[in-house]
């Protein structure tokens, strides 16, 4: 069988299956360590180790693991990050907090907090194109500390990172936090292939999904400098409820929400005491 009669029979698989069919390449350019060039030109050719290549493709198409985990990296906001079932799989939704956040910082120099960094994915990306801020990422699990090191030095930023609950193990005035927190309610769909492979303890929150970003707001009124600021990435329908809960820790406050690329508001900007 050949590379491309392979790709056509597991794409008409993965269609049939519900899944990305555009996977398929994916999987078995890694497999072969091509570029899409080679990958051209190697179409026609017979396959040497049908089975194992078999194998691969099929922890995505029968084990249903994401594909981000079987390759064991993915990209955001132009970055490459290292993942695994220790830390969330990066969204491009999350690419807009990471844009709202760059787009206050400009030139400023300020201390910045991310609450539940995980891969590292946003306190990198926003140490990467805003150099000058003092980063600092903190997340209750050490395995995914772990991972997001390897990713600060992947992608050459120097980011304090901390076993912390939350803001716990962070003493000094902060002027910014951002969070990307668990906010999925028991009540909430959730995809089978995410609630089976991703970790509950950063998808999933007590209180209707409202627990942590509380817990926040209460740790950061000792924390945060009184002109700082809150980024928070929110669910599809939770915009009234975090609105109201800021309005109890920051009566003064001024919000503003963002929408993402389908019309959903997904971030959530506290200028905490204006």
């Amino acid at each position: 069988m050949t590379y491309r009669e392979f790709l056509k029979q597991n794409e008409t698989t993965a269609t049939n299956t519900h899944k990305e069919a555009s996977a398929i390449q994916k999987l078995i350019m890694e497999y072969l360590n091509l570029t899409p060039t080679e990958w051209y030109f190697n179409l026609d050719k017979e396959i040497d180790d049908i089975d194992n290549l078999q194998k691969i493709v099929d922890k995505y198409l029968i084990d249903n693991i994401p594909i981000q985990y079987i390759l064991g990296y993915t990209y955001f906001y132009g970055l490459k990050f290292y993942v695994n079932q220790n830390v969330l799989i990066p969204r491009y939704d999350t690419e807009i907090l990471v844009e709202e956040v760059l787009k206050y910082i400009g030139e400023k120099t300020c201390k910045v907090v991310d609450i539940g960094v995980g891969s590292g994915c946003i306190a990198i990306s926003l140490k990467k194109y805003s150099p000058q801020i003092d980063m600092i990422g903190v997340d209750i699990s050490q395995e995914a500390i772990d991972i997001a090191k390897k990713n600060a030095i992947f992608n050459s930023v120097d980011i304090d990172f901390r076993v912390s609950d939350l803001l716990e193990n962070v003493n000094e005035q902060i002027d910014i936090i951002v969070s990307n927190p668990p906010y999925i309610s028991s009540n909430d769909y959730v995809e089978k292939i995410v609630k089976d492979n991703e970790p509950h303890i950063a998808l999933f929150a007590l209180e209707d999904g409202m627990f942590y970003y509380k817990q926040i707001l209460k740790q950061s009124l000792t924390k945060l400098s009184f002109y700082g600021m809150i980024f928070f990435e929110i669910g599809y329908n939770q915009k009234d409820k975090i609105i109201s809960l800021i309005k109890e820790y920051y009566p003064n406050s001024k919000i503003k929400v963002v929408k993402d690329l389908n019309n959903i508001d997904r971030v959530v900007i506290v200028y905490c005491n204006q």
